[in-house]
This record gives structure tokens, C-alpha cells and sequence, in this order.
């Protein structure tokens, strides 16, 4: 078999790398702890990500971590609940203000 590389490759032993990757999910609730999310994809327990969300027009983002992950029933797919992670004072009004309309 010919060798179709053309650059130089080196075996790598007992490294790990992450490769995020993109769930598409819908929201169904959110407040200042965290957020209900309803998703087609099983996602595992304490998997972590990044959560983006506009509120009233304002951006909100955040790291966010699975605490439960259950069926949804009749309406298929899954209901992830998630905890917000390093939610700073902004994001905390922010949601407060949405919260309070």
C-alpha cells in the first residue's frame, strides 16, 4: 500500500483531547441557577458546555453543567437540566430583569 501522507505523523500514547461539539436544543425555562433545555440527542450526566441564549435582545452566555438528564414522554427527545457554572453579576441581573417581566 502507498503512502499517501504528506506530512511526517507520530504515535501519541495515553493523551486525551476534547473535540466540542454543537447540541441543538430548545429552552424552556431558565432562571438564576440554571436552565431546562429540551434536546433529540442523549446527553450524558455532568457533561459540560457553553450555553448562549438572547434575553430581551441581550446576549447571555455562560458555561453551563448536565446535573439531570431525563425523557421527555409523549413529546420525545430528552429534558436536560443544567446548572450554570461561573454566572457572573450581569448575567444574574440580566436574568433577574427577564424573571421580572
Amino acid at each position: 500500500m502507498e503512502e499517501r501522507r504528506k506530512s511526517p505523523r507520530r504515535a501519541v500514547h495515553d493523551e486525551f483531547a476534547i473535540i466540542p461539539t454543537t447540541i441543538n436544543v430548545q429552552v424552556l425555562d431558565v432562571s438564576v441557577a440554571g436552565v431546562l433545555l429540551r434536546s433529540d440527542e442523549l446527553v450524558e450526566v455532568g457533561t459540560r458546555g457553553s450555553f448562549g441564549l438572547n434575553l430581551d435582545g441581550s446576549r447571555f452566555t455562560t458555561d453551563v453543567q448536565l446535573q439531570r438528564v431525563v425523557a421527555a414522554g409523549a413529546e420525545g427527545g430528552y429534558r436536560l437540566g443544567a446548572r450554570f457554572l461561573n454566572l457572573g453579576p450581569e448575567g444574574r441581573q440580566l436574568i433577574a430583569q427577564f424573571m421580572a417581566q
